[in-house]
């Protein structure tokens, strides 16, 4: 029950402020644990951010292979793609755990001058995607897929920036929203 106090804590101060941005005190003033208590489950802020990081990328991976498999047997590409968009939209917004791991990655990924890996990985799934729509002809083609599946990271990775507290709706509506807009556009003849 600590250990999962701790790493909800810890979520929260990743989630918000980031790895750099986040201190052990405000990870055991959430707990109201001691920082002996904290250290007897996670060695450092490290750690902690290190375990966010491997449930992140456990889940996402997850869902990126669901979304692969199911597009497989069903045949469906733009709505497996909406599916995954709206999934990760929500988890994004909901799941904190989920939100620090993702934040985590994008920070690290940032400060070393790379691109984030699980953005990489959905990219190529969308793309594998828009191009099995394409190939069906339920996806016009009048624009590279690889073009399309960026389209689709940055819509997902822009939801939460635009939307604020003040917003009726979350990132997860919005991208439905953005989505259902886009989608007419996407679908249509092998030909454009």
């Amino acid at each position: 029950m600590t250990y999962d106090l701790v790493l909800g804590a810890a979520a929260a101060e990743f989630a918000l402020h980031g790895f750099e941005g986040t201190n052990l005190a405000d990870i055991t003033a959430r707990t109201g644990l001691t920082k002996g208590a904290l250290y007897g489950h996670f060695s450092s802020k490290a750690d902690l951010a290190g375990e966010l990081t491997r449930s992140f990328q456990a889940a996402w991976a997850d869902a990126l292979a669901t979304a692969a498999g199911e597009a497989e047997e069903s045949g469906a590409a733009l709505p497996t793609l909406r599916r995954l968009l709206l999934d990760l939209a929500r988890r994004v917004h909901e799941d904190v755990p989920f939100a620090a791991g993702l934040r985590l990655v994008l920070d690290a990924a940032r400060a070393e001058g790379t691109a984030p890996v699980p953005l990489g990985e959905l990219c190529r799934v969308a793309e594998r995607l828009v191009r099995k729509g394409q190939g069906e002809g339920s996806v016009r083609t009048a624009h590279p897929a690889g073009l399309l599946a960026r389209l689709v990271v940055a819509l997902l990775v822009g939801a939460p920036a635009v939307v604020t507290a003040t917003d009726a709706t979350g990132p997860a509506e919005l991208v439905s929203e953005v989505w259902d807009i886009l989608e007419p556009a996407l679908s249509g003849s092998r030909g454009g």
